[in-house]
């Protein structure tokens, strides 16, 4: 029910900005007006849209805004899980975060697009304990970095009415990183305790294309606003590192690793999620 009420209240607040952003100016004396009002990237013109033209035809020579779909990286290495090593389908990474990629999409022409996405996520802090009678214990969090980048070259291969035909070739690029203070701080009074952290990266690479469509709510008046749902083929690699040197030496630092490979089919976000949790959507400025 809450998703339903916040749908509703996200298209109406969107109609309102509808008429803000992208209402068509009155034409002139002698003249027609453009259907193609928005913001472009400088020193472009925005192509003028053609009478009778798809929702997605408008939308060239124009930036859009929205979230492209992948969120989640890890760090460090999970490794020794079940009695003959980890499953080939586990995740090679000891600790999970997430870096929501948003970004940009300008449409050169009606068949050619460029997509543009960043993600970053940062988590840190400190912690502070005081007990009457004894010094007050201070230690940092776990400390998370997380860095995504997207791009990709969306191709319109076909488009009517308020649909859009689309394959698009992509790339992801994720890093992360997590410092871990499992002995807590350093004791003055106690050589050696407390000495010790732990340090963990992760790397996440995929490359593929995705086939699927774009959906335009023009049917209701705001063409701006644009779905996407998704199958495609990609081959990823994730990776994952830790050094810990919590244990005293000898013998040392320990180093471990896990990495893992895939190639298959994938399923993107569906329209209808809009009803269930975070879609792939865009808005058209």
């Amino acid at each position: 029910m809450r998703n339903m009420i916040f749908t509703a209240g996200f298209l109406a607040a969107t109609a309102v900005t509808t008429g803000a952003f992208a209402q068509d100016p009155a034409p002139a004396a002698g003249g027609t007006a453009s259907g193609n009002v928005g913001v472009s990237l400088p020193g472009a013109a925005p192509a003028a849209a053609t009478a009778g033209g798809s929702d997605h035809d408008q939308m060239v020579g124009r930036l859009a805004v929205g979230y492209f779909g992948v969120s989640q990286l890890g760090a460090g290495a999970a490794v020794g899980a079940g009695p003959g090593g980890p499953a080939s389908g586990a995740s090679p990474y000891a600790f999970t975060g997430s870096a929501p990629i948003v970004g940009v999409r300008y449409w050169l022409d009606p068949m050619i697009g460029i997509d543009v996405g960043l993600g970053v996520g940062i988590l840190g802090g400190s912690e502070s304990i005081e007990v009457p009678g004894t010094p007050a214990v201070e230690r940092d969090r776990d400390g998370f970095l997380g860095l995504g980048l997207h791009a990709g070259v969306p191709l319109s291969l076909a488009s009517s009415g308020h649909f859009s035909f689309q394959v698009i070739p992509e790339l992801n690029v994720l890093y992360a990183s997590m410092h871990t203070d499992t002995n807590g701080p350093e004791d003055p009074a106690m050589p050696g305790a407390g000495e010790g952290d732990q340090s963990n990266t992760g790397f996440h690479l995929d490359v593929g294309a995705r086939a699927g469509a774009e959906i335009h709510f023009g049917f209701i008046g705001i063409p701006q606003l644009a779905l996407q749902g998704s199958i495609g083929l990609m081959f990823a690699l994730d990776s994952g590192s830790t050094t810990d040197s919590t244990t005293p030496t000898p013998p040392g630092d320990v180093d471990s690793s896990s990495s893992r490979t895939s190639f298959g089919t994938t399923v993107g976000s569906n329209p209808w999620a809009i009803f269930t949790n975070n879609i792939a959507a865009l808005y058209y400025f």
